[in-house]
């Protein structure tokens, strides 16, 4: 399990993991903590897991793309690149003018 994302608030925090399972598919839990959250739920933790079945993660990345490319703070093709280099992701570019 990866954790992708962490933020602590005052009173709590909330991560996000990432992990694949042995069949391929990917799962997402996402972990609130915390005095809002019990002021919400009645209880102090609250756990949301989602998964992508290993069949549906090419529509799964194609519409994670159009999110990404279509969110206020936008980020295109070359910083996916610099990504993966940085991630050490295979990848190939081609430009054409």
């Amino acid at each position: 399990m990866e954790q992708i994302f962490r933020e602590q608030y005052p009173d709590g925090s909330h991560t996000v993991y990432a992990e694949y399972s042995q069949k391929g598919d990917l799962t997402l839990s996402s972990h609130h903590f915390g005095g809002d959250v019990e002021s919400f739920w009645g209880n102090d933790e609250f756990e949301f897991y989602l998964t992508i079945p290993k069949d549906e993660m090419p529509k799964f990345v194609v519409e994670l793309l159009a999110k990404g490319f279509n969110t206020e703070e936008k980020f295109g093709v070359h910083p996916l690149k610099e990504m993966c280099e940085a991630k050490g992701i295979k990848y190939s570019t081609y430009s054409y003018v």
